[in-house]
C-alpha cells in the first residue's frame, strides 16, 4: 500500500492496488454473516463464492511491495526506511487499535466493561490490522534481503520461490484439504520459518517484476486461472459441508488456487497496465485512489460496522447483488475519508 518508489510512476501498480483494497472490502462484506448463516443454504454458498473469489488483496500488496523495495532502482537507506516506512506502520498500527477500542467502547456502553476489558480493546484493536505488524517485519528484513537479492542469480532466487511453493503454498494447501489428524500433524512439522511467511510473496513480487516468468510458463498460469477460480468456490464449499463448519482454508492466501489467482492478475496488470499506457487523463484519478488505498484497509472494517448498525448491510436483499453493492459503497466513502484524512497537515500521513 505504499507509494510507488521510481521516479517514473508505475501505473500498474496503483491500479493493482486499487483492485486489491476493494478485494479486502469485498471478502469482508461477504464475511459480515457467514458463521451465522446455515452452510447448506443458498445465502451462505454466494457469501463464500464472494469470499473465495476475493482473497487476492493481502498477496498483491505484499508482491508490490517487493518488487518495489527489492528494485534495482531503489536505494536502501536503513535509517530513511525505519523513519518513513516501519515507523509509519507502527504509528498506524497503535492509532487505529486506539479508534477501533473507543469505537467498541463507545457503542457497546462503558458500562459493559471492565478496565482490563478496556484496555485490551484499546490495545488488540480489530482483526485486519494484522496486516501492519507483519509487513513491519517484512521491512526490518529488507536490508537483508536486498543485499541478497543483488547479489543473488536466477537460479538462487528460484531456489527460495521453490522452497515457498512446496513448504508454504503446498504444505498450506494439503493441510486445508487433509481429512485425518495424523498427516495434519505431520505437515504442521514442516512449517520452516522465512520461506513459510509474506517473505514468499514479497520476493515472488520482485521476480514477476524484474525477471519474469517464460512464456511457457505464463500461458500456464492463465490455463489455469478459471479453474483456480472454480476449485476456490468448489473446495471451499464442500469443504464446509464435510466439517460441517465454515472454513475457508483451502482458498485463504497461501492456498495454491489463491496463490495462481495472484500471480495471473499481477502478470496481467504488468503486460497489459504498465509503462507507457494511454490513461486518456484517468492517470490524475488512479493516482489519486492508489494513495488512499491504505485508508480504505484501515478504516473499512469499522464503516461496515456502523453500517451494520444501522440496518445497512448485505442481507438487505438478495445478497448476490446485497455484498457487492455493500462493498461497492463502502469503498468508496472510504475512499473520499481517507483522501480528506491524508490531506490534514502535518499528520495526514500519520492518520491513513
Amino acid at each position: 500500500m505504499e507509494k510507488s518508489l521510481g521516479s517514473q510512476r508505475e501505473v500498474h501498480y496503483d491500479i493493482l492496488r486499487i483492485l486489491a483494497a476493494f478485494s479486502v472490502v469485498m471478502l469482508h462484506s461477504a464475511a459480515q454473516y457467514w458463521y451465522a448463516l446455515d452452510i447448506h443454504s443458498k445465502d451462505w454458498i454466494v457469501a463464500n463464492s464472494y469470499d473465495a473469489v476475493f482473497r487476492f488483496g493481502v498477496p498483491i500488496f505484499v508482491m508490490i511491495s517487493g518488487a518495489l523495495f527489492l528494485s534495482p532502482d531503489y536505494k536502501m537507506d536503513i535509517k530513511r526506511l525505519y523513519q518513513r516506512n516501519i515507523l509509519r506502520m507502527a504509528i498506524l498500527y497503535m492509532l487505529w487499535s486506539v479508534l477501533y477500542g473507543v469505537y467498541d467502547v463507545i457503542t457497546n456502553g462503558y458500562y459493559n466493561y471492565g478496565v482490563k476489558v478496556i484496555l485490551r480493546e484499546l490495545i488488540y484493536g480489530r482483526y485486519h490490522l494484522w496486516f501492519l505488524p507483519m509487513i513491519i517485519g517484512v521491512y526490518m528484513l529488507l536490508p537483508m534481503l536486498k543485499t541478497w537479492i543483488e547479489h543473488a542469480d536466477k537460479k538462487q532466487i528460484e531456489y527460495i520461490l521453490s522452497l515457498f511453493l512446496v513448504f508454504q503454498i503446498g504444505v498450506w494447501t494439503a493441510k486445508s484439504l487433509t481429512v485425518t489428524d495424523e498427516l495434519h500433524y505431520i505437515l504442521a512439522k514442516l512449517d520452516i520459518e522465512l520461506v513459510s511467511s509474506y517473505i514468499g510473496y514479497f520476493i515472488w513480487g520482485y521476480y514477476l517484476a524484474n525477471i519474469g516468468l517464460s512464456d511457457k510458463l505464463k500461458k500456464l498460469f492463465y490455463i489455469l486461472m478459471i479453474p483456480s477460480v472454480i476449485l476456490n468456490v468448489f473446495l471451499g464449499t464442500t469443504m464446509a459441508w464435510k466439517y460441517d463448519r465454515a472454513i475457508g482454508e483451502v482458498y485463504d492466501s497461501f492456498g495454491i488456487f489463491t496463490f495462481i489467482i495472484v500471480t495471473v492478475l499481477f502478470v496481467f496488470a504488468k503486460d497489459k497496465w504498465s509503462k507507457g499506457t494511454d490513461y486518456k487523463g484517468w492517470d490524475r484519478l488512479i493516482k489519486e485512489m492508489s494513495a488512499n488505498t491504505l485508508g480504505v484497509y484501515l478504516m473499512h472494517i469499522m464503516l461496515l460496522e456502523f453500517l451494520e448498525r444501522c440496518g445497512i448491510h448485505s442481507m438487505m436483499i438478495n445478497n448476490v447483488v446485497g455484498i457487492p453493492l455493500l462493498a461497492v459503497g463502502c469503498f468508496i466513502i472510504c475512499m473520499i475519508v481517507s483522501a480528506l484524512l491524508r490531506r490534514v497537515p502535518f499528520i495526514g500521513r500519520y492518520i491513513c
